[in-house]
């Protein structure tokens, strides 16, 4: 049903409970909030990228409205990270927070990922054989759930990869501080890029201090990557936390979370089918606005 409206859509990044700033950012994409629902002159739909939950003060009505609008058909999510994990808790029977239960059923049927016939979503990272690994899995399967915990296990390294990124180990001697001032044992590299050759501060996703411009990873250390060719269709993202300065867009890979709970804007992207990606559809709301 949903890819009749695959040109006419507009891609929402992680809200971890910030309802108020996805409020501001759906009026500002000309969506209107009436008794019966969202509603937008246009017919347009919504792509949600995961990670609705935490850190924000506001996660169930975050949940309530994006379960709503998927229900209704004006709108489509993937899981991110923290549902992700949410889930693996209650299928292994750890306590999970009792205003977050009833949307298990309903979260336990969102897709790891979309493939539509002009984009695609994702929460972290498009690594195509992980992709073709986790074709035909469903969150709904304990048995899958409780194969993701195992250290064993290629669906956990897969999950892992497009649900959280790919990361390296820094060595430990360089002190590499993320912007939060907080030492980092590893970092989220630009996996859509051929890395080889390249200095650590052109190849962490988000920056790091101090900047390493004389030493990089190793072949061997990359060689999970998967290249995301500028020839592929474009692919929305969440998850990294791009600080206010850092482009959303690198040549078909659009990461839409700006650290809404730090930075006070979510971001969206004004999808219109066309395969080259316009900066200038690029949206971004503060509840503040």
């Amino acid at each position: 049903m949903f890819k009749s409206f695959q040109k006419e859509i507009d891609l929402i990044g992680d809200i971890h409970g910030h309802y108020d700033e996805l409020r501001r950012l759906l009026e500002k994409m000309c969506y209107s909030f009436q008794q019966n629902g969202l509603n937008h002159l246009e017919n347009r739909k919504i792509g949600f990228l995961g990670d609705f939950i935490n850190r924000g003060p506001y996660s169930v009505k975050v949940l309530s409205l994006v379960k709503s609008l998927c229900e209704s058909g004006d709108a489509v999510a993937v899981l991110g990270n923290h549902e992700f994990r949410l889930i693996q808790n209650s299928v292994t029977g750890k306590k999970i927070p009792p205003e977050l239960e009833p949307f298990l059923p309903w979260l336990r049927t969102l897709p790891l990922f979309l493939d539509f016939e002009t984009l695609r979503m994702v929460h972290a990272a498009w690594h195509f054989s992980s992709i073709e690994l986790l074709l035909g899995k469903s969150a709904e399967e304990d048995s899958f759930i409780v194969e993701t915990l195992d250290k064993k296990s290629p669906y956990k390294q897969a999950v892992s990869r497009i649900l959280s990124g790919i990361k390296i180990r820094i060595p430990e001697e360089l002190n590499l501080i993320d912007r939060f001032g907080i030492r980092r044992p590893k970092g989220r590299l630009k996996w859509w890029k051929d890395l080889r050759g390249k200095p650590y501060n052109e190849c962490f996703i988000s920056p790091m201090t101090p900047e390493i411009c004389d030493r990089g990873p190793s072949d061997h250390e990359l060689s999970e990557l998967e290249l995301y060719p500028k020839t592929e269709k474009p692919v929305f993202i969440g998850h990294y936390c791009l600080p206010p300065h850092i482009s959303k867009i690198s040549g078909q890979v659009i990461c839409l979370d700006g650290c809404v709970t730090s930075d006070k804007t979510l971001w969206g992207y004004h999808y219109k089918g066309a395969q080259k990606i316009c900066p200038s559809y690029l949206i971004e709301a503060r509840a503040t606005e």
